[in-house]
């Protein structure tokens, strides 16, 4: 009987605690203390090294002691330019200087403001920068670069030496110095195909670059539409071009090539020496371009020709005859009308080329008030690319050529690769230059990217 109470009694506590309905929720709370988190807020004075919107995440050098860090982004940051507008994250990009705020202890930025101590240069061309002596020039003005300067295209990182004088860049100045370089607008190259009768001549493509004509030549030239310009002697043409950025484009000029004409000298006495633009020819006939060419004929106990001819059509013909000299000595005397020509072209000579053994030469020049040095300059590598100093092809690397004073493009070309181009400059310092750049990148490699 005391056990069937003991039982029953149970039985009436457990029922009245949970109540007559088996579905009703029980809430149980718990009592917390409320915490409270004091963040500590952090500025610095960074540049922008890169943006990452998928992993939230930005990063940034110190402007003061070139520290790399990393902050997480989150769409509720505000972020100002120097007149305090929001602009938002698309307002700022790689090369950036900024102020960002930012919790020390989460890491979380709270705000960016543009920084209104730099300095933003837009739309410079012809930079050149030398990290060698820690300089930069563009515009005729030279300023000191930072020691971490930091230079893109786009997303991608560069070498400042990347930056060719072609480019039109965005310049980014801080505490006096060079911080950033930023590419608006890149370069692609121009190659020439069967400009053969322009060699000597001068080509003008784009804004700024007028180069001389050679056998092999690939020109950096900024990306956009342009019309090619090509000189040789009084002959001139042009030809509608498209300059993209990284790539190559080639420009035949068969349809505009200068025709050629044939001359054939009548030379007496017949073992007179010939000298045409101040090179020698082995026989009295010779095929060169339309136009006007310096003469010199020379031989023992006669006087020197000189002067110079004008091939009108495809083919010429002069009678030459040199004067006997009663001393039985070599002497110059410029000639007048001393010849005939049977195409009815007459010999004129208002030109007077100069001494035959010293021939006749064109020296290429980098930057204005370059010079030419008694020193030289070698591209090591990459190995077996072909290297073009300028847009004139040199040989491929390792190969050494004369060393003149100023800044140059060395441009590199290997079949199957990406062309690449590097500014160097070559200082009057009675020292030999060697230079090694980056393996080139294969197209399949680049198209895998």
């Amino acid at each position: 009987m005391r056990k069937n109470l003991i039982i029953l009694t149970i039985l009436c506590l457990f029922l009245l605690l949970t109540g007559c309905d088996a579905k009703t929720d029980v809430k149980v709370y718990q009592t917390t203390e409320e915490l409270t988190v004091a963040h500590v807020e952090v500025e610095r004075t960074a540049v922008v090294t890169g943006i990452d919107l998928e992993a939230n995440i930005i990063s940034f050098k110190d402007c003061m002691n070139s520290e790399d860090f990393e902050l997480i982004y989150h769409g509720g940051v505000s972020v100002l330019n120097t007149y305090g507008r929001d602009i938002g994250i698309n307002g700022i990009g790689n090369g950036s200087v900024v102020n960002v705020f930012y919790y020390s202890d989460t890491e979380r930025i709270v705000s960016i403001t543009v920084s209104d101590k730099a300095t933003v240069l837009k739309g410079i061309t012809k930079f050149s920068a030398d990290p060698d002596s820690g300089t930069a020039r563009y515009k005729g003005t030279s300023c000191t670069l930072w020691k971490d300067v930091v230079a893109y295209d786009g997303d991608d990182s560069l070498d400042i030496t990347e930056i060719n004088t072609e480019d039109q860049v965005t310049l980014t100045m801080y505490g006096g110095k060079l911080v950033s370089v930023v590419i608006e607008l890149g370069h692609g190259y121009v190659r020439l195909a069967n400009q053969d009768t322009y060699v000597g001549g001068m080509v003008e493509i784009g804004y700024d670059v007028i180069v001389p004509v050679t056998s092999d030549m690939l020109v950096a030239v900024r990306e956009g539409k342009y019309t090619l310009r090509i000189y040789n002697g009084n002959y001139s043409d042009s030809k509608p071009v498209e300059v993209k950025k990284g790539k190559e484009v080639t420009v035949d000029l068969t349809d505009i090539a200068i025709p050629t004409g044939t001359v054939t000298f009548n030379i007496t006495p017949a073992e007179a020496t010939l000298y045409i633009s101040g090179e020698e020819q082995d026989d009295f006939a010779y095929t060169n371009l339309y136009g006007t060419y310096g003469i010199r004929v020379t031989c023992e106990g006669y006087n020197t020709f000189n002067g110079s001819f004008k091939i009108s059509q495809p083919v010429n013909t002069f009678d030459i005859e040199l004067v006997e000299n009663e001393d039985h000595e070599d002497t110059t005397e410029e000639t007048t009308e001393t010849t005939t020509e049977t195409s009815e072209t007459t010999t004129e000579s208002t030109e007077t080329t100069g001494d035959a053994s010293e021939g006749s030469t064109t020296e290429k020049q980098g930057t204005e008030g370059s010079s030419t040095t008694g020193n030289t300059i070698t591209v090591l590598g990459p190995e077996g690319a072909g290297v073009y100093v300028d847009g004139d092809y040199v040989g491929l690397a390792p190969v050494t050529f004369p060393k003149v004073v100023g800044t140059h493009t060395i441009t590199l070309y290997k079949t199957g690769y990406l062309i690449k181009s590097y500014t160097i400059t070559a200082a009057d310092n009675g020292e030999n230059d060697e230079h090694t750049f980056p393996e080139l990148t294969s197209v399949f490699d680049a198209l895998e990217e």
